[in-house]
């Protein structure tokens, strides 16, 4: 009992924001000229109609939430225009049908809360908006289109441009960069609906920014656990290479008795030219017309002085290089993301010095998370 209480006590304590000055002052600059535009306008269009309100409470709240945390779902522009909107509405039927006013505020909060929830809109300050109707004693619809639409709708548009000129993305879109680089394969979309499901309860933060956070996670988990690991410190040195006038005879024998996936082609100054593999020769072979065996003897019989029997000849440049102090951390979305089996090392002259294979990547993972857990 004494955990959970301490946990309760723990909970009431104010959390720190992981968010940076600039962003605190965007937040709070923005919110500062999205009311002041809202009001300008509304004034305007108060003065033009001859109407007395032009500024509702409840757009505090709304302005929080477009400009403070634009990424929300719940500060959205259908969420802030529908939920006010419809909100205000629900509070001036309210006040038609109950006339205590205690009960017609208590039931138009909850009502607008439901209203919001089936129109898909929700947002806090909908419920402030319902209950300040309610206490105002509002009985003409119209309070619906004005103030509390056009209101809301002008404070979107402020929010639409001023977070699009201060570099945020509103209405929020989570980056298709990110999402492409999800290395949490085993985990998907669905996977994350349906734990959100399980959760039963309205999280502010969307299925994609969830995914965006599992994967920053975890490149940060690796890059902590990875720290100082270089991609010297796991790499096979001075790997097997051959020249581009290698002939394929001796290219495919040093492949079979070295057991070799991969095979760097390099000039004179260890500069790296392409690579051999496998698939190389395969592909090669299927395509001469004695057929997949016989192409296959063809091209591995012995050396000639013909082009077509070197290295050069069937070398791919399909591959990739890091730099010899590389972070190791970097390089496991390489392999993860994008399934390399090897990436090549090079010096600060573009040199190659060594070689790493997916499994090397692997037993360095294995070896530091063994020792952190």
């Amino acid at each position: 009992m004494s955990v959970t209480l301490n946990a309760w006590l723990e909970a009431l304590k104010p959390k720190p924001l992981p968010v940076s000055f600039a962003e605190r002052v965007k937040s709070a600059g923005g919110a500062m000229i999205g009311i002041g535009l809202t009001a300008l306008l509304s004034i305007f269009i108060a003065r033009f109609y001859g109407l007395s309100l032009w500024l509702v409470a409840p757009l505090g709240a709304s302005a929080v939430l477009v400009f403070a945390v634009p990424a929300s779902p719940l500060a959205q522009p259908w969420s802030v225009v529908g939920g006010n909107t419809l909100s205000a509405i629900v509070g001036v039927i309210c006040v038609w049908l109950i006339p205590e006013q205690a009960l017609a505020a208590a039931v138009a909060v909850g009502l607008a809360i439901a209203v919001m929830f089936a129109s898909r809109s929700l947002h806090p300050p909908g419920g402030a908006m319902a209950l300040l109707v309610v206490m105002s004693d509002v009985h003409s619809l119209s309070y619906a289109l004005f103030p509390a639409f056009t209101n809301s709708l002008l404070l979107v548009l402020a929010g639409i441009v001023f977070n699009t000129l201060a570099g945020r993305s509103y209405p929020h879109v989570t980056p298709v960069s990110v999402a492409d680089s999800n290395t949490l394969h085993r985990v998907s979309e669905v996977d994350i609906e349906a734990a959100l499901k399980q959760f039963n309860t309205v999280l502010d933060i969307s299925t994609d920014d969830v995914e965006k956070l599992l994967v920053l996670s975890e490149r940060h988990a690796y890059q902590r656990l990875m720290d100082h690991v270089r991609a010297a410190d796991i790499m096979t040195p001075e790997p097997i290479s051959v020249s581009p006038r290698t002939p394929l005879e001796k290219v495919h024998a040093l492949m079979n008795r070295q057991d070799l996936w991969i095979l760097p082609v390099i000039d004179s100054e260890k500069q790296i030219l392409g690579v051999i593999t496998a698939d190389n020769f395969l592909n090669l072979s299927m395509s001469e017309p004695a057929g997949l065996a016989g192409g296959f003897r063809n091209l591995i019989r012995k050396p000639t002085k013909s082009a077509a029997h070197m290295a050069a000849h069937i070398m791919s440049d399909d591959f990739n290089t890091a730099h010899v102090q590389a972070e190791v951390a970097s390089l496991v979305p390489m392999f993860a993301d994008r399934g390399r089996h090897h990436m090549l090392i090079v010096d600060d002259e573009q040199k190659l010095c060594g070689i790493i294979s997916a499994s090397d990547v692997m037993r360095a993972v294995y070896h530091v998370t063994r020792k952190a857990s």
